[in-house]
């Protein structure tokens, strides 16, 4: 029974330990930086908007719900004119607290030298882009008057 109970405590304090490990905010760093903008890219050339919805930052959330930004990005990319959206990330440059920083990426597209400009902040625990806010509060609408 003593037995047990201390293969137990020794099973929770395990439990316990990793749960802390895993919910340690990321740190913020150059490495950190790029692999939140390489896994938003992806999210973006995978053409899943579900998925670009977690990389954007608060400020970007708080103008509109994943399932309402999930139905603008695809009626934004739906447009016959446009064409598909890969991103090719070229620079990253962090500013020296690491807090936030500005990413350029290169966009495969029909016009050669066609860039991407965005910026990525820290918050709370990770960093998150701002992007797509036309699509986020509904201007997107505007460019297919103009077309």
């Amino acid at each position: 029974m003593r037995k047990g109970f201390i293969i137990l405590i020794i099973i929770f304090s395990a439990l316990l330990v990793s749960k802390f490990y895993i919910m340690q905010p990321k740190a913020m760093s150059e490495e950190n930086a790029i692999q939140r903008v390489e896994g938003f890219i992806q999210a973006v050339n995978d053409n899943n908007p579900a998925e670009v919805y977690k990389y954007l930052s608060p400020d970007i959330k708080e103008l509109i719900n994943q399932g309402d930004f999930e139905e603008n990005f695809a009626k934004e990319r739906s447009y016959p004119y446009l064409t598909p959206l890969y991103l090719y990330l070229d620079t990253l440059e962090l500013s020296e607290n690491k807090q936030s920083g500005n990413v350029e990426c290169i966009v495969a597209a029909r016009l050669p030298g066609q860039r991407m400009n965005f910026s990525v902040v820290y918050v709370k625990d990770n960093y998150y882009v701002v992007a797509f806010r036309d699509i986020a509060d509904g201007s997107f609408i505007k460019k297919f008057d103009k077309l």
